[in-house]
């Protein structure tokens, strides 16, 4: 795999420093998920807000994608919204599937790393809080107020990340957000061990003859599990950008694989 460094121009005008967006799938995929929410011919470089840019010019990367087509292009699949539901409905329609599950024939996703769409969902998104408040804080040097570009988690520079808005003890801020990354993991192990044991129930469904229907279904709640696991699991914040909606997406991806499991019983009717 080819590696890319990021260089200022990536992000900032070479002749006036000032933000902007040079990613054209960035461009479309926002454009998009504007014209979803009311807002049609949305230009991000035009329209955005300062504050904005300092999520979008890391949105440019931090999201999930996938290469549309045989020309591969590039493409963030925010048409129908960017919530996980929304992405995996675009993926639905337009019949997208990243590979086919060797041991149950499901057409399966690879979620990438939705940094961007899981933390629009949570409480920073909701206030106003961008990306480089948290982890490119203000710091001064000299008379010049700057954001501290040695880019890094806000859990290991807490008084400059967190205590600007926050006046709790560094202790107390750090076991809050450790202690919302550790339920997301327990959760996140409950929902791999669910989709494990579907897997294990569609596998021997397969070996002893059960109805195409049922298989059918029961790939379809693979489909659905696996993706809503791996959209938390590929996230880079062990669910700290967004704890409720994080919790909310596992617990889903837990009963889609209850459900799969549930559509192999025999005589059972598969539910969605």
């Amino acid at each position: 795999m080819l590696f890319r460094s990021i260089a200022c121009i990536d992000c900032h005008d070479s002749q006036t420093l000032q933000l902007r967006i040079t990613r054209p799938a960035f461009m479309e995929g926002i454009r998009a998920l504007k014209r979803s929410q009311g807002v049609n011919d949305y230009d991000v470089n035009r329209d955005a807000t300062r504050q904005e840019m300092r999520s979008y010019v890391c949105a440019q990367c931090h999201v999930e994608y996938y290469f549309k087509g045989t020309e591969k292009r590039l493409v963030y699949p925010w048409a129908k919204g960017n919530k996980v539901e929304n992405i995996l409905a675009y993926y639905d329609e337009v019949g997208h599937q990243d590979w086919v599950h060797a041991d149950t024939g499901a057409p399966a996703l690879k979620a990438q790393h939705p940094e961007f769409e899981l933390w629009s969902q949570g409480i920073h998104a909701r206030s106003g809080v961008a990306c480089a408040d948290c982890h490119m804080p203000y710091q001064r040097i000299g008379a010049h107020k700057v954001s501290d570009h040695h880019v890094r988690s806000p859990l290991l520079n807490i008084n400059k990340a967190c205590q600007t808005c926050h006046r709790w003890p560094e202790a107390e801020l750090k076991a809050r957000a450790e202690a919302n990354q550790e339920r997301t993991f327990t959760l996140r192990n409950l929902a791999m061990d669910a989709l494990m044991g579907l897997i294990d129930d569609i596998k021997t469904a397969q070996t002893s003859g059960a109805p195409t229907n049922q298989l059918a279904a029961a790939r379809d709640f693979q489909r659905k599990a696996q993706f809503y696991l791996d959209f938390v699991e590929a996230e880079n914040s062990t669910g700290f950008h967004a704890p409720q909606e994080a919790a909310r997406i596992l617990g889903e991806s837990i009963d889609f694989s209850r459900k799969g499991q549930n559509a192999l019983r025999p005589g059972k009717p598969a539910a969605q």
